[in-house]
């Protein structure tokens, strides 16, 4: 009785230490340092840029407000830090002009961000990392383990066809094969085909406009809580989820289909509503959406998402 009881005070003491922990270090925090804060927030604007121009048909002029916030936050920032935020962004800008050139577009902020390319040229030169590429599918599954994984890429271009029950099920079948604590098996998987109830479920989300109409087949991942219990163990339901959710996209390359993660960073009431909309139980926490299905052609754009050096993550420990 007393154990429990320890394990119980124990966990308000955790969330607690999570709660100061996040206070200090995350990214509105002016305790942390301004290049961190704003390698991180420029590429996330930035990388909404890129979203809006690998949707099947984007919408002219869009993001004006985060496109000056980009050139506004990337004209103050120091490159020392890292030059990846730079080149998702000017390539980001680049592309963006690019795009309305083709369609014929004209408008004084395409002349501003043209100029502002200009000024960039000489401190960083081309080719800028950034903005989206070309994509194939080749109609043949990957060869290997590598090729699997260098060329997965968020697709937003689905049909909207469903696909068949049991070609789902083998892909959940391959995502089970994902490590979890102990063997427990936490993750739990719900896909849906109804048009009614997709929408519902995306538009709680809020991560998918532009392409939201053309999603057939969705994912939503989750984790048993009751798998997991004690202070220590307080994450781990999204520690397991996520490596179920990455094989889940692996298995959905796999079988040549596009796939695009959704994230569900929500509040409380959100992921209730979820649940509800979704029939999914109280006791499952959500991990992500993820939208899937047949590509609406074998060559597509998608994001470029450049990645940071090696150098820049790794630490290599004697």
């Amino acid at each position: 009785m007393f154990d429990k009881l320890a394990k119980v005070v124990g966990i308000f003491s955790e969330a607690l230490r999570d709660a100061l922990l996040f206070l200090r270090f995350n990214s509105y925090s002016p305790l942390v340092d301004k290049s961190r804060r704003a390698f991180y927030k420029i590429i996330i604007e930035a990388h909404t840029i890129e979203k809006g121009l690998s949707l099947p048909n984007p919408k002219l002029l869009f993001g004006k407000d985060k496109i000056r916030f980009v050139m506004a936050a990337l004209s103050r920032y120091d490159l020392q830090h890292s030059a990846v935020p730079a080149h998702m962004s000017l390539g980001a800008l680049d592309a963006y002009v690019n795009f309305h050139a083709k369609v014929g577009a004209s408008d004084p902020l395409l002349d501003e961000i043209a100029n502002y390319l200009k000024t960039w040229e000489a401190k960083l030169p081309r080719p800028w990392k950034g903005g989206t590429r070309d994509y194939s599918f080749n109609g043949q599954p990957p060869s290997s383990l590598q090729h699997l994984m260098a060329s997965r890429s968020s697709i937003r271009t689905l049909q909207s066809t469903p696909l068949h029950p049991d070609r789902i099920l083998e892909a959940i079948a391959l995502a089970q094969l994902a490590p979890s604590q102990c063997n427990r098996q936490s993750s739990r998987v719900h896909a849906y085909q109804d048009p009614e109830r997709i929408q519902a479920l995306l538009a709680l989300q809020g991560g998918s406009r532009g392409f939201a109409g053309s999603v057939g087949n969705l994912f939503v991942v989750s984790s048993d809580i009751c798998a997991w219990g004690g202070p220590g163990q307080r994450n781990q339901a999204y520690v397991d989820g996520a490596l179920f959710a990455m094989c889940l996209m692996f298995a959905c390359r796999s079988m040549g289909w596009g796939a695009c993660p959704l994230n569900l960073a929500i509040n409380h009431k959100t992921e209730s509503a979820i649940r509800s909309a979704g029939d999914i139980p109280a006791g499952e926490r959500l991990i992500m959406m993820i939208a899937f299905g047949e590509p609406i052609a074998p060559d597509t754009r998608v994001a470029f998402s450049p990645r940071r050096p090696v150098a820049e993550i790794a630490t290599l420990h004697a």
